[in-house]
């Protein structure tokens, strides 16, 4: 099983065409921020967000709504509805998906909700720094931001394999390594 996790791709349909392994993958998850650039961040490259959604539409993606998304994108993407959080399961590992802006919420603990609910990952976006980290045995990862990244990254997006071990991988555009993780 093979999973592409993308974040933050803000209306970038020239990076979304740079992902060279979106054929390849038995699902697709976005965590939000899909079309529309926000009122705090600059256009990004290739700022197209009417193709963009044309472009998305050829792929079944599962979509978590983001502090940027609105009503409007879910028509134009053509769902019915955009969770802000939910539980999937890659094999029999559950994995929490969520954008990440309730993390800048104080009182939110990551952590205690993820046990509370059994989680062993939980997979954000929003901050558009990718990361891959081991936090009191649960693992956190952010696939970075396909189109506005910041911290020194490039444009990245993850890459979550299941054999025999599940492996997670963050690449940049050019399909090079960034960050990895085995479970």
């Amino acid at each position: 099983m093979k999973i592409l996790v993308v974040s933050d791709t803000h209306g970038s349909l020239k990076n979304w065409k740079k992902i060279n392994i979106v054929q390849e993958v038995d699902e697709i998850f976005h965590l939000g921020d899909i079309l529309y650039h926000g009122p705090r961040n600059p256009l990004p490259e290739g700022y197209d967000p009417k193709n963009l959604a044309e472009e998305l539409k050829n792929h079944k993606i599962n979509y978590i709504r983001g502090n940027c998304d609105a009503d409007v994108d879910l028509k134009v993407l053509g769902v019915q509805e955009m969770p802000k959080q939910s539980i999937e399961y890659f094999g029999k590992v559950p994995v929490y998906l969520f954008h990440g802006e309730v993390i800048e919420n104080d009182g939110f603990d990551l952590i205690s909700f993820a046990k509370k609910h059994n989680v062993k990952v939980v997979l954000h976006g929003h901050t558009h720094i990718p990361k891959i980290e081991e936090i009191d045995g649960i693992i956190v990862a952010n696939p970075g931001s396909l189109s506005l990244p910041k911290g020194g990254f490039p444009p990245t997006y993850m890459v979550i394999e299941k054999n025999n071990e599940v492996v997670i991988t963050i690449f940049d555009l050019n399909g090079k390594e960034v960050l990895k993780k085995k479970l």
